[in-house]
């Protein structure tokens, strides 16, 4: 008869905080792929708008309108740069959340290890009593 693992509460509290890291994980990685896919949507606004003004550049424009439409531009360079900004901080928190995950993940097979160790020595030892 098997005798009861004596570590038994840390390799629970390592699977605990193995799951916890992975909700974790899951939670900083959908605002990431939000922020990737408005970095996006900025980007083909801004492109489309830059062909917009080429169009408009070879027709007659006012001034004014002319430069309504280099602010309109200039704004959106802005936010394309501070979007860009987000999705490097928003990769960061994703690598940091992955190291994290990984590490809980190393602590929890090592005590996993730890809890088999036993049983494969007690099946070692009736597999010779077996034998013999």
């Amino acid at each position: 008869m098997s005798k009861p693992f004596p570590m038994q509460t840390l390799l629970d509290l390592a699977q605990e905080g193995c799951d916890a890291a992975a909700m974790r994980l899951c939670v900083v990685n959908n605002p990431d792929r939000d922020m990737q896919q408005r970095l996006q949507l900025l980007l083909e606004s801004r492109s489309e708008y830059s062909a917009r003004l080429a169009c408009i550049a070879q027709s007659a424009m006012h001034s004014v309108g002319w430069r309504n439409f280099r602010d309109f531009i200039d704004k959106l360079d802005a936010a394309i740069e501070q979007q860009r900004e987000l999705v490097a901080a928003a990769k960061r928190e994703v690598e940091t959340g992955q190291i994290h995950w990984h590490a809980q993940q190393r602590r929890l097979k090592s005590f996993d290890t730890l809890s088999q160790r036993p049983y494969s020595a007690e099946r070692e030892s009736e597999a010779r009593q077996d034998r013999t």
